[in-house]
């Protein structure tokens, strides 16, 4: 039976508000302690059986299978192996603002990969199912609580929530309890291709956040690496601020 987890985060949100202007890290935003407590968390995904996996040593061939792979493939995955199938094809390391075969640095990264995500049927479907939410949470949980090292697969998977298809499929509680997982990730001047401030942007402007609507979105311009003038602390300040603004109740449903 479902039950309503109700996760008081008034103070150490403040908390976290506060600290721009020390040492701007996440020691006081506890959340994922928090949530771990309150939800007992468990990865939803732990065995994966129906993704389509490459080869190792996969060819172009092998990409030609993939894109011929009828509608019907992708209806009959699990949510799960929708997911794993795209973290999982050896050339989406290569997309995103970090765009590493671009020859320009005038071309719109962020676009190019919101336009090709449209095109990917494995996508298209996971953004449909009813529990993409928590398999999308299940995954970043994992992946905070394990302390990955970036890598091109996390950076994707980031985009992915940071993409237009998401922010469209997900309800604004969602999005509330993702711009909290996304601040606890953190990770903003460790990693140039660092992707969670994307999450964070994408959430302000989907739910027309007029802070940082009015003073940070209209500045932000777009080129092949994500967005030339980026700065990190401002969309964290936003983030924050925002977080503390909507919600200072989280409800959580399991």
């Amino acid at each position: 039976m479902r039950k309503l987890i109700y996760f008081v985060l008034i103070i150490p949100l403040i908390l976290a508000a506060c600290s721009h202007n020390s040492s701007d890290d996440f020691g006081s935003f506890n959340t994922l302690e928090e949530m771990d407590g309150l939800l007992s968390f468990q990865s939803v995904c732990s065995s994966v059986t129906d993704a389509f996996l490459f080869p190792e040593n996969w060819t172009g061939e092998d990409l030609d299978i993939f894109d011929a792979l009828p509608d019907e493939i992708f209806l009959s995955m699990s949510t799960c192996g929708l997911l794993e199938t795209l973290l999982e094809h050896p050339t989406n390391r290569n997309t995103g603002p970090w765009c590493s075969y671009c020859n320009s640095l005038n071309l719109p990264g962020v676009t190019m990969f919101n336009d090709r995500l449209k095109a990917e049927k494995a996508a298209v479907e996971l953004f449909k199912r009813e529990d993409c939410f928590a398999v999308l949470k299940s995954k970043y949980l994992t992946i905070i609580k394990e302390e990955r090292e970036i890598d091109f697969q996390i950076r994707y998977f980031e985009m992915l929530l940071a993409s237009d298809m998401c922010m469209l499929a997900l309800a604004e509680n969602e999005k509330t309890q993702l711009m909290a997982m996304a601040l606890q990730k953190g990770g903003f001047g460790k990693d140039f291709l660092s992707s969670t401030p994307y999450i964070m942007i994408a959430i302000m402007r989907s739910c027309d956040y007029a802070p940082f609507i009015s003073e940070v979105s209209a500045k932000l311009v777009e080129c092949t690496f994500g967005y030339c003038n980026l700065n990190d602390y401002d969309i964290l300040k936003y983030a924050k601020q925002f977080l503390t603004d909507l919600s200072p109740l989280i409800v959580f449903k399991i």
